[in-house]
């Protein structure tokens, strides 16, 4: 008779493996949606200083400055951030049952 006692443990691994994946990527679409609302914040703020002087603006500026604006927000999101991304990630980690059992919750009281 034939022991296979070793491909248990391949599965668990591939399994864990798996859940390590899906953490990763979880991870980093929560780090991606704080770098774009920190380039949504910094583009708003942008627009309400005027532009004017030699530096007026223009296509090429503008694109310059959008360019400016998104590594800086890259940069921002970076480590811990400011805060946002982390929260995300707490919240979505919990998966989807906590999230309605929170709702219907709310929805009680």
């Amino acid at each position: 008779m034939m022991r296979i006692d070793g491909a248990g443990v391949e599965l668990k691994q591939t399994g864990a493996a798996a859940d390590k994946l899906k953490e990763k990527k979880l991870r980093k679409a929560c780090h991606d949606f704080e770098a774009l609302m920190l380039k949504q914040l910094l583009t708003t703020m942008r627009k309400s200083i005027p532009k004017d002087g030699i530096f007026g603006g223009g296509y090429s500026s503008d694109m310059y400055q959008s360019m400016g604006d998104d590594a800086l927000a890259q940069d921002m999101a970076k480590g811990r951030g400011m805060g946002l991304g982390d929260s995300l990630y707490r919240q979505l980690s919990r998966g989807p049952q906590s999230i309605v059992h929170r709702y219907n919750q709310d929805k009680k009281i």
